[in-house]
């Protein structure tokens, strides 16, 4: 079924996307709130805002309450932070939408912000950044995007934060960000799955008289790329872990569909390239996978790893002799697996009415675009072997990695 796109009066875009044969229904709402728009004394921000979304409203005043609240309809929620947007959503049935738009919108107008709830989800956010500290598993990948452009201006490159930014954070300084970035003319709601039309109605009378209190506009993000091309980290650990990067292109690149189908072949399943090498053929690592990104304003090719310490620059050095080489052996075979691979994992992801409202609210807020998720495919589908040639050529300079590794002490 059609797509429907409409815009409320206070600015808001919505889309109603129904989907055949779904029982559930996503209700998301998406957020121009971005670590990559935080000055230096705002750090981490982005994030503890979204902590702070289900902590108690003025018609639910806690936690507590909204979570059972939540639990009886047998709904999942969650929300997430990104360097370029925010959002939050409920999956729930058709019969609850009403509920779960205007659980979603009381959230999003009517948190209190209570003092202590902001001192406890403090604690909370500091731990969560140890555990990434603790962890390069997940922490890694952070910290490689905060070096690459941890020198510029403006933009938080370590969502969270660190320590430092989060241990005075208090209700003010939440309700003054809030107020500085929620923006309606810079909000996308999506409602997707089992839904129709009909369900525009009540995303007008819960978010129709939502106005922001102020004109604010994002501020401009220059990205300064580090000039440094290593980092080296001593800690007491069994594994080595590396990451590695080359900047790359942004998602209004026209060639954004090579990249994704490039990173595929290099790193992107387990019959990729560097997988079979490092991991399956020399039994290197366990674990060594994609983390390239893409931004409005530029974008990375990446990799992290987890290896056997006395191996480490060996697995390093396979990576970059792959990088180099890669633009002069790439095959037909290659790029077939790897449109078949992106074909089959979208098609099992639209099982599920998450993807459809993930997938629509970022085309809308981020890059202005109502592309179908069938008019990107074909684009894929088009992409030629000689756009990944040129891409690979292009990119994949070795003067211009950036590698950060963990060693032990």
């Amino acid at each position: 079924m059609k797509t429907k796109l409409s815009k409320l009066s206070n600015g808001i875009t919505v889309a109603i996307v129904p989907v055949s044969g779904l029982k559930s229904v996503t209700v998301e709402v998406f957020l121009k709130i971005g670590s990559k728009y935080e000055s230096k004394n705002e750090f981490g921000m982005s994030h503890f805002l979204e902590h702070m979304a289900f902590k108690g409203t003025t018609k639910r005043p806690t936690a507590s309450e909204i979570n059972k609240e939540i639990d009886s309809k047998g709904a999942g929620y969650n929300a997430g932070t990104g360097h370029e947007m925010t959002s939050y959503y409920i999956t729930t049935v058709k019969e609850n939408i009403s509920w779960a738009v205007e659980m979603l919108s009381d959230m999003l107008t009517n948190s209190i912000f209570d003092k202590k709830e902001v001192v406890k989800e403090r604690g909370v956010i500091m731990e969560e950044i140890k555990m990434y500290n603790d962890n390069p598993l997940y922490g890694l990948s952070s910290e490689l995007i905060n070096f690459l452009y941890g020198e510029s201006k403006i933009g938080c490159w370590n969502i969270a934060g660190r320590l430092s930014d989060i241990k005075s954070v208090d209700r003010e300084k939440v309700i003054g960000f809030r107020n500085k970035f929620l923006n309606s003319g810079e909000m996308v709601i999506v409602l997707a799955g089992n839904v129709d039309e009909g369900a525009f109605g009540e995303v007008e009378k819960y978010f129709g008289q939502f106005l922001s209190k102020f004109e604010n506009y994002l501020p401009k993000v220059e990205i300064v790329l580090s000039k440094d091309k290593n980092k080296e980290m001593r800690k007491q650990v069994e594994q080595g872990h590396f990451a590695m990067a080359v900047p790359a292109v942004s998602w209004n690149d026209k060639r954004k569909y090579a990249f994704r189908l490039l990173d595929i072949i290099l790193n992107g399943n387990s019959s990729s390239r560097l997988y079979q090498k490092i991991r399956e053929d020399k039994a290197l690592a366990y674990y060594i996978h994609s983390i390239s990104e893409m931004f409005e304003e530029t974008g990375f090719w990446g990799i992290q790893s987890g290896v056997k310490l006395e191996k480490m620059d060996e697995a390093i050095h396979m990576v970059k002799n792959e990088l180099s080489v890669v633009g002069n052996n790439l095959t037909e075979n290659e790029l077939i697996r790897a449109k078949d691979y992106l074909l089959g994992r979208t098609k099992l992801m639209m099982d599920r009415s998450s993807y459809w409202a993930s997938y629509y609210g970022q085309k809308l807020l981020l890059e202005k675009s109502n592309e179908t998720v069938e008019e990107e495919l074909k684009c894929y589908q088009k992409t030629t072997l000689k756009e990944l040639i040129d891409l690979a050529k292009d990119i994949y300079i070795e003067k211009e990695v950036r590698l950060i590794s963990i060693k032990n002490k």
